[in-house]
């Protein structure tokens, strides 16, 4: 998966029974008999688990024919490429609409005769076709070159693209989903389905001026593109931040870190937390997958710490994706106004409700329950991106294994290789057994970020 960024969540562990208690979002590396995050790495030694009926990248639903050749469901769109990065891309459809697509490791690039081309030979201003499976539509399984942009062509879709402007890929977009058949899918075959047929994909328009298809040119960005800081109504801001987090992990170099994990237990009722040991780890990110080196309890290396307490890796950037995800429907009411790592920022209450919760909670006997939650998001004035995170669980049923999860997680503004990027600096994970007043408490640091080369020496020492 092309998904940049560095892994965190948190696991949780209580004391009583040495019970084990995690949470977990969708899609994600496990928490040692615990829960996990969405698209995240695994513990080692760990074997991850796969969650049905959450968001996250999607391959084609397959089914089989009565031949028992495989088949694919598609639907397809066709557009002009604006811009092309390594975890996503930019497509101009002929009513001007501009769409961002995301790319995987498993996203294919093709010719006009369907064989595999370099992703490098596609510029600006080329027509493609871009295949999705309809559960997905914002994930490119394959995408096509069916013409090369004209010289003029080229030029008009070079013109930088407005932040504001760009959208995700709706149902309306596309043809009429139908069955391929996966042997002919390179070349976009149609086998006879119920699904429908091409005939209904959208198609470029001629220009009155040119015989060839053209990009409808956009407005040179200003500095005035991106957030729209002269509007600070709540619809306003959210919008911007979701934009912001959609364009987050594209932006993010490979890079190196430190996680610090400090173990505590403690009392509900008491703030007398004791500091049971310390997980350190030596984390490289590099197009988007984590690798973990290095894995210290107290010093001594392991390639086990879950052993000993809860420990936890994961995507962090999905936490972020989720709650500012229309699929998850989150409400935010405006607290007004805060400051937090020395910057301004708006403050909002949040709330999802159980249907639409995609956090899911696991105890020791490893039931699982979405429970509804509750928080607070703090989103940058200047820039519209978020600084911190905090969820509480809301309406555990009794006989779960623990009554109280509380989690948060802080950005902060660090610099790598000369340029200041935004990433995680802390997360603070509790949890409360049933019943009991026994509490353990993660604070997970992220400490020492560089850029990633591949003559860098990984460890950073005690």
């Amino acid at each position: 998966m092309r998904i940049a960024g560095l892994a965190i969540t948190v696991a949780l562990l209580i004391a009583p029974a040495e019970a084990q208690y995690g949470g977990q979002y969708p899609n994600g590396g496990q928490y040692p008999n615990g829960g996990q995050y969405p698209n995240g790495g695994q513990y080692p030694g760990s074997t991850g688990i796969s969650i049905p009926g959450i968001p996250g990248i999607h391959m084609p639903k397959r089914k089989q024919k009565d031949d028992g050749k495989t088949k694919v469901m598609i639907a397809s769109l066709d557009g002009v490429l604006r811009k092309l990065n390594e975890k996503d891309m930019l497509i101009q459809l002929s009513s001007g609409k501009i769409v961002r697509f995301r790319l995987i490791e498993k996203t294919e690039f093709r010719g006009k005769d369907g064989k595999p081309i370099r992703d490098s030979l596609l510029h600006p201003g080329d027509r493609l076709t871009v295949d999705v499976n309809p559960d997905d539509p914002e994930t490119a399984l394959h995408v096509i070159l069916a013409k090369s942009g004209s010289d003029k062509d080229r030029e008009n879709a070079s013109e930088p693209v407005m932040v504001s402007r760009i959208m995700t890929p709706d149902k309306d977009d596309f043809g009429k989903v139908r069955a391929v058949t996966e042997a002919n899918s390179a070349s976009g075959a149609v086998s006879s389905s119920e699904e429908g047929s091409t005939t209904d994909r959208p198609s470029l328009h001629k220009s009155s001026d040119s015989d060839s298809d053209s990009v409808t040119p956009v407005v040179r960005a200003t500095a005035a593109a991106g957030p729209k800081l002269n509007d600070d109504s709540t619809d306003a801001i959210i919008d911007d931040a979701r934009t912001a987090a959609e364009s987050y992990s594209a932006d993010l170099p490979n890079f190196l870190v430190q996680q610090v994990t400090l173990r505590y237990q403690g009392s509900r009722y008491v703030d007398n937390w004791k500091l049971m040991d310390t997980v350190t780890a030596d984390v490289s990110s590099v197009n988007g997958k984590e690798e973990y080196k290095n894995i210290k309890v107290n010093g001594r290396l392991t390639d086990r710490p879950e052993d000993s307490g809860s420990w936890s890796t994961g995507e962090f950037q999905v936490t972020l994706e989720d709650i500012l995800s229309s699929r998850t429907a989150a409400t935010f009411t405006s607290r007004g106004e805060d400051r937090i790592a020395n910057r301004p920022a708006f403050v909002f209450d949040l709330a999802v409700d159980q249907p639409h919760s995609h956090w899911t909670l696991v105890d020791m006997s490893n039931r699982r329950i979405k429970p509804a939650y509750k928080g607070k998001i703090w989103i940058d004035k200047e820039t519209r991106r978020v600084l911190r995170i905090e969820q509480q669980a809301v309406g555990i049923p009794r006989d779960f294994g623990f009554d109280s999860e509380q989690d948060s997680l802080e950005y902060g503004f660090v610099s790598i290789d000369g340029r200041r990027y935004l990433l995680p600096t802390v997360s603070v994970s509790m949890a409360c057994g049933t019943g009991t007043s026994s509490c353990s408490r993660n604070r997970i640091e992220f400490r020492n970020y560089r850029k990633f080369s591949t003559d860098a020496n990984i460890t950073f020492g005690n």
